[in-house]
């Protein structure tokens, strides 16, 4: 069995999972390569939910107050 057919066998238990469960869904995952691949019940639903995580990543990363190392709270870099 070839590595894609070996991929194509999970993505076929994640489909089977996520519709014994849910009669809407979408996944998205990247392979090791950076390739991704993504499947959803059917075009209208996978790009409502697609567009919705998008709205709530975006709405979750802007609420939240990131302190990056090297920074200083007055802004200047911290050579610490």
């Amino acid at each position: 069995m070839t590595e894609q057919e070996n991929l194509d066998a999970i993505y076929d238990q994640v489909r089977g999972i996520l519709g014994e469960h849910f009669h809407n869904f979408c996944f998205i995952v990247m392979e090791e390569d950076g390739d991704l691949f993504c499947d959803y019940t059917n075009y209208r639903v996978g790009r409502m939910l697609m567009t919705e995580s998008m709205a709530y990543l975006d709405a979750d990363f802007k609420s939240t107050e990131w302190e990056w190392p090297g920074e200083s709270e007055e802004g200047g870099e911290n050579l610490v």
